[in-house]
């Protein structure tokens, strides 16, 4: 069994990041993506951010939602994960994850 895998987005204001089960993972739903197969794919449906957000690597936590709307707009979150696993690239080196930045 494969270790999550990071797939980072370089964003116009904030780089994101989400979580796939793997690569191999990903690039099977790229061939055919549909919403219904995300479940499969993503480790965890959020979205995040470093604390400078730029960049996938340092303290990751989850990106507040003025982030992830001054990227996408106001798009459902499972809309933004498929648009970051579609465009983004893969990351294997994994930082530490906490809950806030608060």
């Amino acid at each position: 069994m494969s270790s999550a895998v990071k797939y980072f987005y370089r964003g116009k204001e904030t780089d994101l990041v989400v979580f796939a089960t793997s690569i191999e993972e990903v690039n099977e739903y790229r061939k055919e993506p549909s919403i219904g197969k995300l479940s499969q794919v993503a480790e965890i449906f959020k979205v995040f951010s470093n604390d400078q957000g730029s960049g996938a690597e340092g303290n990751l936590g989850e990106a507040s939602k003025a982030q992830v709307q001054n990227e996408f707009g106001k798009k459902k979150i499972e809309e933004v994960i498929d648009i970051i696993l579609r465009e983004g690239t893969p990351n294997a080196s994994v930082g530490q994850v906490k809950k806030s930045f608060n």
